[in-house]
């Protein structure tokens, strides 16, 4: 899998929504949640939970009512971004995850749920293939970089006694490739 080819591809689609999909800057996860629900037409709750040792750090399903994303409430700001940026990657993308397709399945994967209640879940623990899983990622990715950009900061002019340092640091450390 090619991860130009992949990023590329996440960029394309994030241009195909142009002006329709504005990432917030700074980043926002719940006021991104927002805005891709209004976009698709479908609302998009987020809920923090402390998931159990082994389970996925975040989980999208797919209700009649709306699409819920739950995520660990155990982490760090930035973690959770990560987490609801990389759920967010996959509606994005249309991955379709796993029909529940009866409601023995639904009752046994979410017993405080109706079976009725959910037609779909997405999760990161084997439902998506691994190209799909990777594609998410680089999603999540690219909707962190857009909403953490910052706009250029003002340099001064180094003090005419500071010139030579200047420059030699310059020589040594500018638009190197790392």
């Amino acid at each position: 899998m090619n991860a130009a080819r992949v990023r590329h591809s996440c960029l394309r689609r994030l241009a195909e929504l142009g002006s329709q999909l504005e990432i917030p800057c700074p980043f926002d996860a719940a006021e991104l949640a927002h805005r891709v629900g209004t976009l698709l037409g479908h609302r998009i709750d987020l809920i923090a939970l402390p998931m159990t040792n082994g389970a996925p750090y975040g989980v999208t399903l797919f209700t009649d009512d709306a699409h819920v994303i739950a995520y660990e409430d155990r982490t760090s700001q930035i973690h959770q971004d990560h987490i609801i940026a990389h759920e967010l990657g996959h509606v994005l993308l249309g991955h379709l995850g796993v029909e529940i397709d009866t409601d023995t399945a639904a009752s046994q994967l979410f017993p405080a749920l109706k079976p009725t209640l959910v037609r779909r879940i997405l999760n990161r623990t084997g439902v998506y293939t691994q190209a799909e899983e990777f594609e998410a990622e680089t999603m999540a990715t690219v909707l962190l970089e857009i909403g953490h950009q910052r706009p250029p900061v003002a340099v001064d002019q180094p003090a005419p006694q500071h010139a030579e340092i200047t420059a030699r640091l310059r020589d040594a450390l500018e638009d190197r490739t790392w």
